[in-house]
């Protein structure tokens, strides 16, 4: 067919009348690669002929082959969801699923996913449970036991996943200083292949112990339903090219790691991958993560990237694919950063976002945090009370604020001693109580880097009102302490001593972590 006739059918396939059952309304889904057409409580998906060279649907035959494929993986995790491949015809100069006519293409037809209980929805209303985390990894493990091992290097092999890491950068240079900047793209560029390089062996040992696997390619959020009344359903899986899914098993579960992590949910990766570790056994190897979800973040930017140069999108459909290719693209130059060494030093006035950013730290490099708020009432024997005082007067006067800090650093330094690293979690508002930590540092021959949390009064208001309503926080500061704290802001001396971030924390935590490894 030629682009007006596929442009007919598509329109065509809108129409509710080219469907049995009769679907009340038909909506057309676009990816990259399909038209999905969601058609009642069925999903009908025709692929497009388009190669992007590690996908090739440029001939009939290949669709329908890719479409055989689609059928016969997804059934592993998808069970009883996926029908059918069906047939489009010609007939009565109109297009059709089934029946007589000509052939002009092939779908795929699968009972529709409950929308409520995809994962991405549950994590978007905040209603996924750790459980559900739990149940996943469980059917995932299954799965990967199952699941058909290669070890002979085909896949999964050092020189095959350089293969398909240098095949991302070749694609991706037209969209340098368009959707990722030249500066991060060496960044990450630079740091796998170190990575490549200095884990020879470790790949290597990967192939031969068997971790390989028959995997599903895909996983993340949007490929996950997670109904209440059974299983997890798992579906989608890449089915058009072998070589992204016969790969490492840590490779699909970084996939889901970053998703999370791409929506700001450290906390959930977190969990997601202390089940990993827990349950997978030697499966899971914690050292390739970072690479591998690199490597996952780095595609998805790819991918928007194609999407957003489509020229049939409307202007403000590729200002969002372009936004969406650079989020990706800088959650890729985070993992490409190095971990922090040393102290990370956070400071702000109450509620400016220093203990979201700290949780941060901690979910996705496991950094210890000292909080100010916990040690201060553990000294008071007040541990998980409220204590909430007027300024400078109960257990916040200017005497056992200095106490509480001198344990905070006396607790870094034995961090610091362990060969760890720490970050302080404390409003740090004067240099006296700061120049404790630099001290700690200097002593120890590690770096320091004073991170401030800056947010406008309106947003501390609104952090300030959504931690008191949750009444779990440790911290007891209302707004009427905020007005009354004043950050010293660094001496000269003081900027030549340490790195000095500001962070503006009305940006999300990928925006912040972002700026954090980019400006330090």
């Amino acid at each position: 067919m030629n682009s007006n006739q596929q442009k007919m059918m598509v329109e065509d396939l809108q129409r509710v009348d080219r469907y049995d059952p009769l679907p009340d309304r038909v909506e057309l889904v676009q990816t990259h690669a399909s038209w999905v057409f969601l058609a009642g409580d069925y999903v009908y998906k025709v692929k497009k002929p388009v190669d992007f060279g590690f996908l090739d649907f440029s001939s009939r035959s290949k669709r329908h082959f890719c479409c055989d494929e689609e059928l016969r993986l997804n059934r592993r995790l998808g069970g009883d969801y996926y029908l059918r491949v069906e047939k489009v015809v010609k007939r009565d100069n109109g297009y059709f699923f089934g029946g007589d006519g000509l052939v002009v293409d092939y779908a795929v037809v699968m009972r529709r996913l409950p929308e409520s209980f995809l994962m991405r929805t549950l994590l978007a209303e905040d209603k996924l449970k750790p459980r559900q985390l739990e149940d996943l990894v469980t059917l995932l493990h299954t799965f990967y036991e199952q699941a058909k091992v290669f070890k002979d290097g085909r896949f999964g092999s050092r020189e095959k996943v350089s293969f398909d890491v240098e095949e991302n950068f070749s694609q991706t240079e037209v969209f340098i200083n368009k959707t990722i900047l030249a500066r991060d793209f060496k960044r990450i560029s630079d740091f796998s292949r170190e990575f490549l390089e200095r884990k020879r062996k470790l790949f290597s040992r990967r192939v031969k112990g068997g971790f390989i696997r028959e995997g599903h390619g895909d996983l993340h959020m949007e490929h996950i339903c997670l109904p209440p009344d059974g299983p997890p359903v798992i579906y989608d899986c890449i089915e058009f090219n072998q070589r992204f899914r016969r790969l490492d098993v840590v490779n699909d579960l970084a996939f889901l790691a970053m998703d999370l992590e791409v929506n700001n949910r450290f906390d959930y990766a977190s969990l997601f991958l202390s089940y990993c570790r827990e349950k997978l056994g030697p499966l899971f190897e914690p050292e390739l993560l970072f690479f591998y979800k690199c490597y996952r973040a780095y595609v998805r930017g790819m991918v928007w990237s194609f999407i957003s140069s489509d020229p049939a999108l409307a202007e403000s459909d590729r200002e969002q694919a372009q936004a969406k290719a650079g989020r990706y693209f800088m959650l890729a130059t985070i993992y490409a950063s190095p971990v922090p060494v040393g102290i990370t030093l956070l400071a702000g006035i109450s509620g400016s976002g220093k203990s979201y950013l700290a949780k941060a730290l901690e979910n996705l490099w496991q950094v210890k945090v000292l909080r100010s708020d916990v040690v201060r009432k553990e000294l008071s024997g007040l541990a998980g009370q409220n204590a909430a005082a007027p300024f400078g007067e109960g257990i916040y006067t200017r005497e056992m604020t200095v106490k509480t800090y001198n344990e905070m650093a006396k607790q870094a330094a034995a961090v610091i001693a362990r060969g760890e690293s720490v970050t302080i979690d404390a409003s740090n508002l004067k240099l006296a109580d700061r120049q404790l930590f630099y001290d700690v540092a200097q002593a120890a021959g590690v770096p320091v880097r004073l991170v401030v949390c800056r947010a406008p009064l309106p947003v501390i208001e609104e952090n300030l009102r959504k931690r008191t309503a949750a009444g779990t926080d440790a911290s007891d500061a209302d707004l009427s302490i905020v007005r009354q704290q004043r950050f010293k802001a660094p001496t000269c001396d003081e900027l030549e001593a340490v790195t000095w971030v500001d962070i503006d924390t009305r940006h999300d935590l990928v925006e912040q972590l972002y700026c954090l490894v980019t400006h330090s």
